[in-house]
């Protein structure tokens, strides 16, 4: 029985990797065993990828930066993914191809068809069975950043009018896929966003396994 694949969605400083490590505890030795991982990355080649393409000092042409979050997913999905979901194992990505429609098909504007496009022989066809959207206001996103301390990677430092129509693209998918794509409030704390994306796991296991 293939297991349950999940993401983790949203711009950034969302709260995305702090609610996985509020999962963390709550899902590592629950069975199925559940793999965490992240994009771009999750593999020994995507990693130098993510390097690429997070590094504040590079520029790139919008279908270059497209190619290359294609090709770290591309490793990730095939190498590691999907043979785990073939057995039996489960799955939580932060960010995963909503992301990449979200910020190369609207923020960079080449369009969500195309991007999807591109994707499609590195995904293999192999869809989230539940993705969770962090919808923050723009307000609060920007005190994160503020207090975060760190540096800002290349696709952070953007800023401006691309982070507006990222959020319209993560804003315009959740609109089209309610059944997959559940949004939460990411202004509650990370203690009760774990609760809500583990119950909701619970109940899609217990479907699977009824199936």
């Amino acid at each position: 029985m293939r297991g349950i694949f999940v993401t983790i969605e949203g711009l950034d400083f969302s709260g995305k990797s702090t609610l996985v490590r509020a999962l963390k505890p709550l899902l590592e030795n629950t069975g199925p065993p559940m793999h965490f991982t992240r994009e771009p990355g999750g593999t020994p080649a995507a990693e130098r990828i993510r390097e690429v393409l997070l590094d504040p000092g590079l520029e790139m042409d919008a279908w270059t930066e497209a190619y290359l979050y294609a090709a770290a997913r591309a490793d990730h999905a095939r190498v590691e993914i999907l043979p785990r979901l073939l057995h039996g194992e489960s799955v939580l990505c932060e960010r995963y191809l909503d992301s990449s429609v979200a910020y190369q098909g609207f923020g960079r504007g080449l369009g969500a068809d195309a991007v999807r496009e591109l994707n499609a022989w590195a995904v293999g066809g192999m869809v989230p069975d539940r993705t969770f959207y962090l919808r923050l206001d723009a307000g609060e996103r920007e005190r994160r950043a503020r207090n975060g301390g760190a540096p800002l990677d290349r696709i952070e430092k953007v800023g401006g009018q691309f982070v507006r129509r990222v959020e319209e693209g993560f804003e315009e998918l959740a609109r089209l896929e309610p059944e997959r794509i559940k949004v939460l409030d990411a202004s509650r704390s990370p203690e009760e966003l774990a609760e809500v994306v583990v119950g909701e796991i619970q109940d899609l296991q217990y479907t699977r396994g009824d199936d």
